[in-house]
C-alpha cells in the first residue's frame, strides 16, 4: 500500500508542478500579447503621426523664431520635402567663415516623415557616450527631452550639433559653426518656447 501511495503522491506532485509551469507560461504569453496590442492600437503616437498630414512649406517656415540664442534669423530655405532650414548669425551674410547656428526642422507627419522620425527616435533612445581626440558625442536628457549632442574641432574651428524630437513629430537639428554645445543648449531652450 505504501508504494502505491508514494506513486500517487509523486504523480500529483508532477502534474501540479507542470500545471504551475504552464500557467506561468500562459501568463507570460498573455502579457506579451497585451504589450503588442497596446503598441499597435489605434491612437499610438506612431500611428497618429503616419495618418497626420504634413505642414505646408510656409507653415513650416513659420516655426522658425525670429531670434535664437541672441542671434537674428538671416535666411531660411527648404532643401527637401517637409524640411525647412534657418540660419541665425550676427553676420548679415553668414557663410563658412562666420559664427552661426543652423536650425533644420523636419516634419515627421505622413509616410515620408514617419520613417525618419521613427529612426531618430531609436537613435536618441540609445545610450551614446563616445570620445575621440578632437570630438565627442553623447545622448542625455535636457529639460525632460532626450537629445544627441556632439562637438568636433576641425582645424581650430569648433563645430557642434544637437538633435532631438519635438512633440513626437518634428526632428530638430541645431548645428553650430564656431559655437560650442552650450550655445546650442541655449538655442534649444529658446526654440522650446516656440509654439509648434
Amino acid at each position: 500500500m505504501k508504494p502505491l501511495f508514494l506513486i500517487l503522491i509523486f504523480i500529483l506532485f508532477a502534474t501540479s508542478s507542470c500545471k504551475q509551469s504552464s500557467e506561468k507560461e500562459n501568463d507570460l504569453i498573455e502579457e506579451k500579447i497585451d504589450e503588442f496590442e497596446k503598441s499597435t492600437k489605434v491612437g499610438s503616437w506612431q500611428q497618429n503621426l503616419i495618418s497626420t498630414e504634413a505642414l505646408q512649406l510656409d507653415q513650416l517656415k513659420a516655426k522658425l523664431p525670429e531670434q535664437l540664442a541672441g542671434l537674428p534669423l538671416r535666411n531660411s530655405d527648404s532643401l527637401a520635402s517637409q524640411t525647412v532650414v534657418g540660419t541665425y548669425s550676427l553676420s548679415i551674410d553668414p557663410n563658412h567663415e562666420t559664427e552661426n547656428i543652423t536650425v533644420q526642422i523636419l516634419d515627421g507627419a505622413g509616410n515620408y516623415g514617419f520613417g525618419h522620425i521613427n529612426a531618430v527616435h531609436k537613435m536618441v533612445a540609445m545610450e551614446v557616450n563616445n570620445k575621440g581626440d578632437n570630438n565627442w558625442a553623447k545622448t542625455q536628457d535636457h529639460q525632460g527631452v532626450r537629445i544627441l549632442l556632439k562637438e568636433e574641432l576641425v582645424k581650430d574651428i569648433q563645430f557642434s550639433e544637437l538633435q532631438y524630437i519635438k512633440q513626437n513629430r518634428y526632428h530638430i537639428t541645431l548645428t553650430g559653426r564656431r559655437y560650442d554645445s552650450k550655445k546650442l543648449l541655449q538655442a534649444k531652450t529658446d526654440l522650446e518656447k516656440t509654439n509648434f
